[in-house]
């Protein structure tokens, strides 16, 4: 078994935040409260525990939000993908791709990916100046219905059409409305109904491959990958000063080893996606034993035509199933974090039914269910719990945390007696006990060193190919 080693960094740390800005447009100081650590190495089943407790990574950085005291609350959002049903804008996100394989045309329109900030300062200004105007006004009286020929909504006028039609042909109404949904539900279309589409007479071809970070494939591609991670992070952020050390840090350097558990291949790996042989876009994910974690994605901006924000997301969904149905506890896709505030964080929503991760009991909710809460929350950050009458999960006790120190594990309370030292630092045993308290139950198993892999083309890429 692989021994999880981690190393304390911060904790309710203060820095700028990437997600809100100030009057000026510039990053916020100090906003941003979050714990850390440095995962030095960390078995998959204690990297799947982080990950269902709300924490996150970056590389080898192990962080998590404090949400009632940070300026945005970030929440933990999946989805069980044996539960998905695509929308009508991510259908026509596969449509839009398979036309421009087969034709070579661009589409005349892509679709909404997230919600425009401009739109919606433009739409607060518009709704806070006419409030304004309207306020000396006496408020328009109400249409009364008529008792005599009440109006009906259109959706009332259907129905009573439905069970009027039902009537005149003694049919059941419950029984109809459930062959509806049964047709309804035959004709649902699967984002593995797209793929298939695909003909070798299409003018492009595309295909999908999932490589091991730690493999020669990876390596002998990886200034290609840098190349249009720099474009993106140029063009989309305005980020330039991208540098191939922190691409490396960022999105390549990982914790997990390689490690084939009930038929899938658990670790970090970039899902490519090439056109033509040409890399357009890069998924980041994480392989666990109850999920695939979906860390970051860059593309080709010559290629935003067609919606890859949104096209990417659905294929990372239909690997997810792919392995669901070799593993059946693989089930959940994981999306990072939602932030209500964020209009570019909304379209993680979309992808139904999503839940989100209530921050006291660590129990999931519906988001429907979390956006009411969210929309009525009277904290200045707009946190909120989700699930308050829930108790709170009792941590470790700080005395029986493992700790290792010149080449020995100990429990905390033995390191406290072998170093009198730390016993004295109030302020490092206050760190402590906040760190425990963050990571709940997420309890160490140190039994023998990690196995590394060492000979790499004896690991292997899933592929896919469109």
């Amino acid at each position: 078994m692989v021994t999880s080693f981690l190393e304390y960094l911060t904790t309710n740390d203060r820095n700028s935040c990437g997600y809100c800005k100030n009057e000026q447009g510039e990053r916020t100081p100090d906003s941003s409260v979050t714990s850390a650590l440095s995962i030095v190495q960390i078995s998959h089943d204690d990297m799947m525990r982080f990950e269902a407790a709300g924490w996150s990574t970056s590389g080898r950085y192990l962080y998590k939000p404090n949400n009632r005291l940070t300026c945005c609350p970030q929440f933990t959002i999946r989805l069980d993908v044996t539960k998905f049903k695509m929308s009508r804008s991510q259908k026509r996100a596969m449509r839009q791709m398979n036309e421009f394989l087969a034709t070579g045309k661009r589409p005349v329109c892509g679709i909404k990916e997230e919600d425009s900030v401009e739109k919606n300062q433009k739409k607060s200004s518009l709704t806070s100046a006419e409030t304004t105007s309207t306020s000396h006004q006496e408020p328009p009286s109400k249409k009364m219905k008529d008792s005599d020929r009440p109006v009906l909504t259109k959706k009332e006028i259907l129905n009573k059409r439905f069970l009027e039609k039902c009537q005149q042909r003694n049919l059941d109404p419950e029984e109809v409305r459930a062959e509806r949904k049964a047709k309804d539900a035959a004709r649902q279309r699967t984002i593995q109904s797209y793929i298939d589409e695909a003909r070798p007479d299409w003018k492009h071809k595309l295909e999908i491959k999932i490589i091991p970070v730690d493999s020669r494939e990876f390596d002998e591609r990886s200034n290609e990958s840098f190349d249009l991670y720099k474009r993106y992070q140029t063009t989309i952020h305005k980020d330039h000063h991208c540098r191939f050390a922190g691409f490396r840090k960022f999105l390549c350097d990982s914790p997990l080893s390689i490690e084939k558990r009930d038929g899938v291949e658990l670790g970090s790996f970039h899902m490519w996606f090439l056109l033509d042989e040409k890399i357009i876009a890069v998924s980041v994910l994480d392989v666990l034993p109850q999920c695939v974690s979906a860390k970051y994605m860059f593309y080709d901006p010559d290629y935003s035509f067609l919606s890859l924000g949104t096209y990417t997301a659905l294929r990372e969904i239909d690997v997810t199933k792919r392995f669901q149905q070799i593993c059946p506890s693989l089930r959940y896709y994981y999306m990072g974090y939602y932030i209500h505030s964020c209009p570019k964080m909304r379209y993680k929503a979309k992808f139904r039914p999503s839940d989100l991760l209530c921050e006291k009991s660590k129990t999931w909710l519906t988001f429907d269910a979390c956006k009411e809460l969210l929309d009525k929350s009277t904290n200045s950050n707009g946190f909120t719990e989700f699930r308050p009458e829930e108790p709170q999960q009792i941590p470790l006790a700080v005395d029986d945390i493992l700790v290792y120190s010149k080449r020995e594990i100990l429990t905390f309370a033995q390191a406290l007696i072998r170093f009198p030292e730390i016993a004295d630092n109030n302020e490092f045993l206050q760190k402590v006990r906040e760190l425990t308290i963050l990571i709940l139950n997420s309890e160490k198993t140190l039994q023998e060193p990690i196995k590394r892999r060492h000979a790499k083309n004896r690991q292997t890429a899933h592929q896919w190919t469109q």
